[in-house]
């Protein structure tokens, strides 16, 4: 079986942009507050910056700026109403419907980057301190920095800006190409009194060339909105920092790399958003004849080389594509990355003519130098895709998983040209992927490698440990449950030197047949996420055909303290979303979490319910039991 349109021309690989514009909305003198999140659909290409337009939001994006429907997986809804959350909104309206906090009848919360009401803009109304600008061009007014910073008066340079602004204070950045740094003397000081930098009402404000271009340190509660970063030797640097915000930005580095990372949050910086920007073409091909290798990253958040303790940050319906090893590295604790867009097909010029001199790389990693460390985040409601052939390896996955007791759920792969996802343990044993949670996901025409590579690398999902010896970590009690796998090359499910017996594999679509998904008769494309649609058809063998995740091992009365065999399927939102909502077998009624301790198996509910021990407990669901897939249909 072939793999179609995993090799891109290099007429369209020469296309390969950034455009999130960002723009902010008018409001009086002070050009307004209310962030717009990036749509695919609103760009041309165009702009001496970069090019922008359809760049891996795919086709048309939904108002709330998201890169895929509010609960991954592409297409949108038709039929009846489905409404995970029950707060009244249906899924083709409600922008996040596993949060009943986040709706189109939802008041917006200031600082929390989340398009709370679903109108398309981030946090509108919530800048109401003193305003200053910046306009080195003199658009508004002569600058001078030694001026009132006023919209007639403005500073010329950012750098005044950085010195001047407190708690609270916002400057607005007028037209232009500024080769400067964002680096901020002072902090806010809460979600209210934020320094924020933005971009006055739409205009296209550029960062360029600068060593660093956007670096915050030992700095707190810091928003920047509406930027574009283009061929900076290093765009985002977060370095022990908390609580900022990065909204509706792009980071475009097609030059290619200076440093590993092309943006980074680490030493223990915690607790920080980037949402609703783009990330694209940080990475290359270094070496040697002989020894070629793949170089730079997009994105990584902590440190695999050491303990570094960035934990509980949030990487949230943003777009990235085209990283050197990988796109996006998370090595550190309790961080959520959901419903974003990877892809990471053959982009970069490399020495492998038998596929046109051309490379990509894995989309996402999970790793660690400490077997028992980076543990806990969660994975969900992406698209991660296409990951290609890089220069020293014959293939490699879409989500490489080297930690555990992380959730990988309600996401979708396909066309990657390994496995969808590669559970492993490597050589040196640094790392262990054991206790991990893979449920609910759809693994759809992968490990089709574009160079003859050996079978285990070409399946839907791949356990594997590289060295078999008692002296290296085993792999054991992977939860894989409710997904679906279709058209993958040669299996849904591959151990390699891994004992399927000491997994927990259950109520899983593994290559059965038509699993009965809305749209499969799409061209793939990397850049156009709604060519499939992977909602189930009403008919579907998948609808109902899932299992409940775990079961209570206690009974509650009017209760709201919930034990299990497992909490490990769950998360109580990791300090930087909502908590997961569960609803328990035979019954409408749900609940939200609020907390859980996983050592005791304990959940704690917001609301009370009622149940008997041996009661199987699940996310939200529709029928007599949980679909397979990322889907969840009411079955009507």
């Amino acid at each position: 079986m072939t793999k179609p349109g995993r090799i891109l021309s290099v007429a369209i690989a020469s296309l390969f942009l950034a455009g999130c514009t960002g723009s902010v909305g008018k409001q009086g003198d002070a050009g307004g507050d209310d962030v717009e999140v990036y749509d695919a659909g609103d760009d041309g290409i165009g702009g001496d910056d970069g090019v922008s337009g359809d760049d891996g939001g795919g086709g048309d994006a939904p108002e709330d700026g998201t890169a895929q429907d509010a609960d991954g997986g592409g297409g949108t809804d038709e039929g009846p109403c489905v409404d995970i959350d029950n707060d009244g909104h249906c899924r083709d309206v409600d922008c996040d419907d596993h949060n009943a906090a986040v709706n189109p009848a939802a008041d917006e919360v200031c600082g929390n980057a989340i398009d709370d009401n679903c109108d398309g803009s981030v946090d509108e109304g919530c800048l109401t301190g003193d305003a200053y600008y910046v306009d080195k061009d003199g658009i508004g007014g002569t600058c001078s920095d030694g001026g009132p910073g006023t919209i007639d008066q403005p500073w010329c340079s950012i750098d005044k800006a950085n010195s001047t602004l407190q708690a609270g204070e916002t400057v607005y950045i007028r037209a232009g190409t500024y080769q400067e740094t964002i680096r901020p003397d002072n902090s806010g000081s809460s979600d209210t009194t934020r320094i924020t930098y933005t971009n006055y009402n739409g205009e296209n404000v550029t960062f360029t060339q600068s060593v660093y271009c956007l670096r915050l340190i030992d700095k707190s509660y810091l928003t920047v909105t509406g930027i574009k970063f283009y061929n900076c030797e290093r765009n985002l640097y977060i370095q022990n920092s908390h609580h900022n915000n990065i909204v509706s930005c792009e980071f475009d580095t097609p030059m290619g790399p200076s440093t590993w990372a092309g943006s980074r949050v680490y030493d223990g910086s915690t607790y920080n958003r980037i949402t609703h920007c783009i990330f694209s073409r940080y990475g290359n091909e270094s070496g040697s004849a002989g020894a070629w290798d793949d170089n730079g990253c997009i994105l990584d958040i902590g440190n695999d080389n050491s303990v570094d303790t960035s934990d509980h940050n949030l990487v949230a319906n943003s777009t990235f594509f085209h990283g050197g090893h990988h796109i996006l590295g998370v090595y550190a604790n309790y961080n959520v990355v959901r419903n974003n867009t990877f892809h990471n097909e053959e982009w970069y010029e490399c020495h492998r003519p038998e596929i046109g001199d051309l490379c990509g790389d894995r989309d996402v990693i999970l790793n660690t130098s400490d077997p028992d460390g980076n543990i806990r985040n969660v994975i969900e409601d992406n698209f991660i895709v296409f990951a290609g052939v890089p220069p020293d390896q014959v293939s490699s996955a879409g989500l490489s998983v080297r930690t555990q007791y992380n959730i990988v759920r309600r996401n979708v792969f396909y066309f990657c040209d390994s496995s969808g996802v590669a559970l492993s343990v490597d050589g040196s044993n640094h790392n262990d992927a054991s206790n991990n949670y893979i449920y609910n996901n759809v693994f759809y025409h992968n490990g089709y490698l574009l160079l003859d590579d050996w079978d285990p690398r070409k399946n839907g999902l791949m356990l594997a440990r590289w060295v078999d010896d008692a002296g290296h970590n085993s792999m054991t009690n992977v939860a894989i449950k409710n997904n679906i796998f279709h058209e993958n090359n040669l299996h849904a499910i591959y151990y390699y030197y891994v004992d399927e017996a000491e997994q927990v594999v259950a109520d899983n679509w593994e290559e059965q047949g038509d699993p009965g998904f809305v749209d499969l008769t799409g061209q793939a494309d990397p850049f156009d996420f709604t060519v499939f649609d992977f909602h189930l058809m009403p008919n579907s063998p998948c609808v109902d055909n899932g299992g409940f995740l775990t079961s209570a091992t206690n009974s509650g009365d009017n209760s709201t303290s919930l034990q299990v065999e497992d909490a490990g399927y769950f998360s109580d939102g990791r300090g930087v979303v909502a908590g997961d909502i569960i609803q328990m077998e035979g019954q409408t009624a749900t609940a939200a979490i609020s907390a859980i301790d996983y050592g005791a198996n304990t959940i704690t509910l917001q609301t009370p319910l009622s149940w008997q021990a041996g009661t199987g407990v699940s996310l939200p669901y529709f029928g007599d039991k949980p679909d397979q897939g990322a889907h969840e249909s009411n079955g009507d």
